[in-house]
């Protein structure tokens, strides 16, 4: 997180204004209006003005720094949601789950109705609220009297003092078996936006329809991402357009633990819980995947590039791990929800986007608050809560106000045994390790005990798939430690195949005792004199 503010802070221009008060505006600098006066004031005059002083210049610079970095922080903290289902006989009252709220640092919850209760109990909270419209209430929308009234009675009502941002309108309507419901979901979004018009909400609240990752028909490799032609022209790309032009994002249900349940021989699970791997590279783009959440949203952005919009963000409207399952279900455990969980939080607070949009903010919503007992289906749809109904912790993963969400690094839990009712498209699988393959020497004159410190990095020009099997190999069988490349951490960027390889590289080499046939991986790799590091990004070396 540290590092994305920065990064932001350090992407904007600036420029020191005359007069002393200075707004960064993403490019330019305006001098505020006031002082503007004064000083023409003062030099009607002909006053004599002194220029700023050096020092303060230099505070002035740090003062403007630090509101963009705690603007940054408090964005990031605030991106990760909860959403509150409520398919359970056993849920505490809207006043004490306000109270449980309040006691954590969740600052976005997603509800699936309009409940009048609870969104009185939360006015005055500053939880950002989503609401929801119900399939069933889809219909009745297509009329705009009728959406009238419902913005009336379920958002103005409750503005400002409840902080609703969005309607959410259906729940993974296009590809419900109710296809009925896609010819009248635009017309429903259209009346509701136009309501908030008439009542100048349209600023504030927002309206949108979360969709499930069943509505691509290829997900990978990412960059192959497209959706169903028969959802497009149904009602898609015109949700699409509305989308675009009301400045909403497109709501996403991505679910890697879905994926990883029905291909567990091809998905590896620290990939799905985005926990140390060798990650894949995509063939087209060249980008690495080091976690199978990443893969998904691309794969979605890379479909809505080629629909003609490039520019769409995403929310992640549901996503998260169930606790308990039956034997059948594999990788359902506490270990594996408070991993994947704890490090999606990392995730999104870090700021480090996606492969293919870099530093592109995004938020995310957690499935879900409490355990629901009346869900149907397998027993992980009713424990995927990370807290019981009574309040307390189905397990930790740093949203109480008493703990700190870390990123989880603890090894997946092997099976000792959701609101989203559509299973997603495949996803991209995290390829398998290859056998060892050290090769012979190679660099003659180069290595230890040699005329200096030597690396071990990745050859130029070095075969992508090659190079690729090789670093699956590295950060796996291997043993090597890429901690460093995984998302977020000090060595991620440059995010391409060649750097990501030439750090597992150098890792293994060091680790296995910086031997020149250490240096080998089928061929892709090589010994070298010049310190690969830089910046914050170190490089161990050999001497």
């Amino acid at each position: 997180m540290l590092a994305a503010a920065v990064s932001y802070v350090v992407s904007l221009c600036y420029y020191f204004c005359k007069g002393g008060i200075f707004f960064l505006l993403g490019g330019h600098c305006e001098v505020n209006a006031k002082n503007e006066k004064a000083r023409r004031r003062r030099k009607k005059k002909k006053m004599v003005i002194g220029t700023i002083g050096k020092k303060n210049k230099v505070a002035m610079l740090f003062v403007a720094l630090w509101l963009v970095f705690a603007s940054s922080i408090s964005s990031a903290e605030a991106a990760i949601g909860v959403n509150y289902g409520s398919l359970a006989d056993n849920l505490s009252p809207p006043g004490e789950v306000v109270k449980l709220l309040k006691s954590s640092s969740i600052g976005k919850l997603k509800l699936y109705d309009a409940d009048s209760a609870m969104l009185s109990a939360l006015s005055d909270t500053g939880v950002e609220v989503v609401i929801g419209v119900t399939n069933e209430e889809i219909p009745r929308l297509g009329s705009p009297s009728f959406a009238n009234a419902w913005v009336s009675k379920n958002v103005v009502q409750h503005l400002p003092k409840t902080k609703i941002k969005y309607i959410s309108v259906g729940n993974e309507v296009l590809t419900t078996s109710e296809q009925q419901l896609a010819s009248v979901l635009l017309p429903a979004m259209q009346n509701l936006h136009n309501a908030l018009v008439g009542f100048k909400a349209d600023d504030q609240v927002k309206v949108t329809s979360p969709q499930s990752l069943g509505i691509l028909s290829v997900s990978f490799p990412p960059s192959s991402g497209i959706f169903k032609s028969k959802i497009v022209d149904t009602a898609l790309k015109s949700v699409l357009q509305f989308l675009s032009l009301t400045k909403a994002p497109l709501m996403i249900n991505a679910y890697p633990y879905f994926a990883y349940r029905n291909n567990p021989s091809d998905i590896s699970l620290p990939y799905a819980l985005f926990l140390p791997n060798g990650g894949f590279a995509d063939p087209r783009t060249g980008l690495v995947y080091t976690n199978l959440l990443s893969a998904q949203l691309d794969a979605v952005y890379f479909a809505m590039e080629k629909l003609g919009f490039p520019n769409m963000e995403l929310s992640v409207s549901e996503t998260g791990w169930p606790s308990v399952g039956d034997v059948s279900e594999p990788g359902v455990s506490v270990q594996n929800a408070m991993n994947y969980n704890r490090n999606l939080i990392s995730f999104v607070n870090s700021g480090v986007g996606t492969p293919a949009r870099p530093r592109v903010p995004l938020e995310a919503y957690i499935f879900s608050l409490f355990n629901e007992d009346l869900k149907p289906g397998p027993t992980s749809e009713r424990n995927f809560g990370i807290f019981r109904p009574d309040g307390t912790l189905s397990y930790d993963i740093g949203l109480m106000k008493t703990t700190a969400a870390a990123p989880s690094t603890g090894s997946p839990a092997t099976n000792s045994s959701s609101n989203s009712t559509t299973t997603p498209a495949s996803s991209p699988p995290a390829p398998a390790s290859p056998a060892a393959d050290p090769g012979p020497p190679n660099n003659p004159g180069i290595g230890p005990g040699g005329p200096g410190p030597v690396w071990c990095v990745a050859k130029p020009n070095a075969d992508a798939n090659s190079l690729l099997v090789a670093l699956n190999y590295a950060c796996g069988e291997g043993l090597a430690d890429c901690t460093a490349i995984q998302f977020g951490a000090q060595c991620f960027y440059p995010n391409d195949l060649p750097s990501h390889a030439s750090y597992a590289f150098n890792s293994y080499f060091v680790k296995h005792g910086g031997n020149k046939w250490n240096c080998y991986f089928g061929n892709t790799a090589m010994l070298t004199l010049s310190d690969p590091s830089y910046g914050v990004c170190t490089y161990p070396s050999v001497k």
